[in-house]
C-alpha cells in the first residue's frame, strides 16, 4: 500500500517538475529575439519559380519583421499564409530554434501545361489550378493553344494532359495541343510533320492507346513521313491520310521560307 502511494507521489512530483520546466522554457522562448532568418526552397533543383529573396521581400512588404522581433510577437500562420500568396508556392513551413533563428521552408507548385493565346498565358498545375507565369523561370511543359476557356482546361483537358505527362512515351512524343473552337483537339507531335486529330476530350485513354499502337506498329513499317493526318476520332480504328502532291509542295515551300528567314542576316542600320 505504502509503496503504491509512494509511486503515485513520485509521478506527481515528476509531472509537476516537468510542467514548471516547460513553463519556464516557454517564458524564456517567448522573450527570445530573432537575429536571423533562413529561407530554403525545398525543390529548387527541379523548379526555379521563387527565390529566398522574394520570400523575405513579400514578408517585408506586408510589414512582417523576421529579425529583431520577439518569438511571442511572431504569428507563424500569418507568415505562412503571406508566403502562400506568391503564385509559385504550394506550401510553406515556419519554425524557430533556441538560438534565435527563424527557418522558412517552401515547396513550389508543379505546372503540367501552359496555355497560350493572343490575350493571356498561364500554367495549369498538377492539382488542376491556374498558376501565373514567372519572370524568373519558364517551365518545360506541354503547350496548349487555341480556343480553350478556363473551365474546359481545368475540367476536361487537364485529365488528358495528366495522362500524357504520366506516360513517358506520350510525354516524349507530344509537343503541343491545339484547341479548336468546338473544343475538339489537334495534337502536334515532336517527331514527323503529321497532325493528329483527337476529337473531343472524351474517351481519351482509348484514343491514346490506339495512337501508341499506331506509332509502335504502323509507322515504322511505312515511314514516319508518309502521312499528313492521323485521325483518332473513330471508335475502333485509326484513319491515316497520305500526303498529296499539293500538300507536299505547300509544306516544302513553307519549310524553305522558314529556313531562308532563319539564315538571312538583318541589314545594319547607321
Amino acid at each position: 500500500m505504502w509503496r503504491k502511494m509512494l509511486n503515485i507521489a513520485s509521478w506527481l512530483i515528476l509531472a509537476a517538475y516537468l510542467g514548471v520546466s516547460l513553463w519556464f522554457t516557454e517564458q524564456r522562448m517567448s522573450q527570445l529575439t530573432f537575429h536571423g532568418v533562413i529561407v530554403t526552397i525545398a525543390d529548387s533543383l527541379e523548379r526555379h519559380f521563387i527565390s529566398p529573396a522574394e520570400v523575405t521581400e513579400i514578408l517585408a512588404k506586408q510589414g512582417i519583421r523576421t529579425t529583431g522581433n520577439k518569438l511571442a510577437d511572431l504569428n507563424r500562420d500569418q507568415v505562412k499564409n503571406t508566403i502562400k500568396t506568391l503564385s509559385g508556392i504550394k506550401d510553406a513551413m515556419v519554425y524557430s530554434t533556441p538560438d534565435g533563428t527563424l527557418y522558412i521552408q517552401v515547396w513550389q507548385r508543379t505546372p503540367v501545361m501552359r496555355f497560350i493565346s493572343p490575350f493571356t498565358s498561364f500554367y495549369i498545375d498538377s492539382e488542376g489550378k491556374e498558376m501565373a507565369l514567372s519572370n524568373n523561370y519558364s517551365a518545360r511543359v506541354l503547350m496548349v493553344t487555341g480556343s480553350g476557356d478556363k473551365k474546359f482546361l481545368k475540367d476536361s483537358l487537364f485529365q488528358v494532359v495528366k495522362t500524357i505527362r504520366d506516360q513517358a512515351f506520350f510525354d516524349a512524343l507530344i509537343e503541343e495541343i491545339n484547341i479548336n473552337p468546338d473544343h475538339t483537339l489537334e495534337i502536334i507531335p515532336r517527331v514527323g510533320d503529321q497532325r493528329i486529330f483527337f476529337g473531343d476530350a472524351g474517351n481519351y485513354e482509348w484514343k491514346l492507346t490506339k495512337l501508341k499502337v499506331f506509332y509502335e506498329k504502323g509507322l515504322p513499317n511505312v515511314g514516319w513521313g508518309r502521312y499528313s493526318r492521323i485521325d483518332l476520332r473513330y471508335s475502333n480504328q485509326v484513319v491515316a491520310k497520305k500526303w498529296s502532291d499539293e500538300e507536299r509542295q505547300s509544306r516544302d515551300s513553307l519549310w524553305s521560307a522558314r529556313d531562308t528567314a532563319a539564315v538571312k542576316k538583318p541589314k545594319r542600320t547607321v
